[in-house]
């Protein structure tokens, strides 16, 4: 498990800082190897053969665990991708319901429209020939209208394991992320500014630009255990998902990093 606060350990140990940077060294504690990286660097400066046999050792354990996060990291990125992929696939199928109802209603606006304008050449009555012409155009634009909005065809959508609700809810632990993702995510030092973690900035993005014309009660439909999802709330879903497996995805550039450093 990564350790809570390393800020006082890195300035008791400066050989740790020396030798890699701030980035690299959280890294490797949400990795959980920074005990072993201290171990690593001082067997590495001893001559003895057995301090030297006791660093391989060191090396390969952490290369074990490198190897275990990027494994952990790219199982997750893959359930984020089946996950949206899910979503994407039901949404389609109401996208082409939607579809085949407004060509029908479409067609049937064009029939009729062109029923009526010939039977109002064919009815030679002034009366009989405005009741069909204003009859007519009225079912055809109804039916036009119609074709106009989309329909409320819903479907029920299950999601027992939620990757959402805990972005959403922002817990200091998280009971679906592994520690290493969680750590990186909510660590404030790994975000672009600085200034707020990932998780914060991915739950901000989600409510300002995803959700911002959703109703008050909706975000639980997609951060509880599912319910009745139309097609705009399911491309929404895969939205976030996707958005969440990128920033999941881009934690191996740092993982890069820090193989690079050991290597260094």
């Amino acid at each position: 498990m990564p350790l809570p606060n390393i800020r006082l350990i890195l300035q008791a140990d400066t050989g740790l800082t020396r030798q890699y940077s701030q980035h690299d060294l959280l890294l490797a504690n949400a990795v959980g190897i920074l005990p072993l990286l201290k171990d690593l660097t001082r067997l590495e400066k001893s001559a003895k053969l057995d301090d030297r046999l006791e660093s391989i050792h060191k090396r390969q354990q952490i290369l074990n665990r490198l190897l275990l996060a990027s494994t952990q990291i790219a199982g997750l990125a893959a359930e984020l991708d089946c996950e949206g992929e899910r979503a994407d696939q039901i949404a389609t199928y109401l996208d082409q319901h939607d579809t085949k109802r407004i060509r029908r209603l479409t067609i049937l606006s064009v029939v009729l429209g062109a029923a009526t304008t010939i039977a109002t050449a064919l009815i030679h009555a002034d009366g009989a020939n405005k009741v069909v012409g204003v009859s007519g155009g009225v079912i055809s634009a109804g039916f036009g209208g119609l074709a106009a909005f989309s329909s409320n065809r819903s479907v029920n959508f299950r999601h027992e394991r939620n990757l959402l609700t805990d972005i959403w809810l922002q817990p200091k632990q998280s009971s679906v992320y592994p520690p290493v993702v969680w750590y990186v995510l909510n660590e404030t030092l790994f975000s672009n500014l600085g200034d707020h973690p990932i998780s914060y900035n991915i739950r901000q993005r989600w409510q300002n630009y995803v959700l911002a014309d959703v109703p008050a009660t909706q975000p639980e439909l997609y951060f509880g255990k599912g319910g009745d999802y139309q097609a705009d709330d399911l491309h929404n879903r895969a939205n976030m998902l996707n958005q969440l497996q990128s920033s999941v995805r881009s934690i191996n550039q740092d993982l890069q990093s820090l193989v690079l450093a050991l290597a260094r």
